[in-house]
């Protein structure tokens, strides 16, 4: 055979392997739907619904006049983390109009990711950019604006309101808001921050009845035509309770003091 012939016969076989081989890669990649530069568009609600994914390292919560307080506890920041995930998977948006009665604020820590801030009322949540308020989440709204509240409401948090000089605290008498002198405030920051929180008040028969002293501490910060009044009812020296006429979940804080039995 003469070596033109010979050399074309060669090339000619490369080439028929060469387009086997790729005709097989094609079926391959076809039959096994193997990806290769495939680019994906994530829908911006699916980016906020995966942020949220992410690893919480501490949860700060403020609550306007009183202050900030954080969670760290890792199966509180996981209660936390998915009450978020459901109101944001489950809610929509809706026009609102209503100004909040309490905003509470706060930012969630990520270990793996950038802070997110977020803030509930009693029938918004909101975080990040995504804001759902439909009614179908608005109980689930409540429930953890109720669970915020309830974080911080301690002593040491009401303690420091009425020690703080910027705030007015007042008692009750006869009808009249009465100002307190710096020495009954002191005496009644001690009581407050010496005292204990309970959780099974069930037994206290007294709360069917007027509390024997009511004080009231006005928190700086508020518009004139609104004033912010943290309430404290206190019962026979021995417990008291704590609530604000501005939160619509009703959440009461409930204390023994110290020196007293039950």
């Amino acid at each position: 055979m003469p070596e033109d012939k010979k050399g074309l016969s060669w090339f000619r076989l490369i080439l028929l392997q060469v387009i086997i081989g790729c005709l097989l890669i094609g079926i391959c990649a076809y039959s096994f739907r193997i990806p290769v530069d495939v680019v994906q568009i994530v829908p911006p609600q699916q980016d906020q619904f995966e942020r949220i994914t992410g690893v919480p390292m501490r949860v700060d919560i403020t609550y306007p006049g009183l202050g900030t307080v954080s969670i760290e506890d890792p199966k509180e920041l996981l209660k936390l983390k998915s009450s978020f995930s459901g109101l944001l998977s489950a809610g929509k948006q809706r026009a609102q109009t209503q100004t909040p009665r309490l905003l509470l604020t706060g930012r969630m820590t990520y270990l793996d990711q950038e802070d997110i801030p977020f803030q509930v009322e009693t029938g918004a949540f909101q975080f990040g950019d995504e804001l759902v308020n439909s009614l179908d989440v608005s109980a689930g709204i409540r429930k953890l604006q109720s669970t915020l509240i309830d974080k911080i409401l301690t002593t040491a948090m009401i303690g420091s309101a009425v020690q703080n000089g910027k705030n007015d605290v007042f008692t009750l008498d006869a009808g009249q808001l009465m100002l307190l002198s710096q020495v009954e405030r002191g005496d009644l920051a001690a009581q407050i921050t010496a005292s204990t929180r309970i959780i099974d008040f069930s037994h206290f028969t007294d709360l069917q009845q007027p509390p024997d002293a009511h004080f009231v501490i006005q928190l700086s910060g508020g518009e004139q035509t609104k004033k912010h009044w943290i309430h404290l009812d206190w019962y026979n020296s021995a417990y008291f309770v704590v609530y604000d006429l501005l939160d619509e979940t009703n959440q009461r804080a409930y204390f023994k003091l110290n020196d007293t039995s039950y």
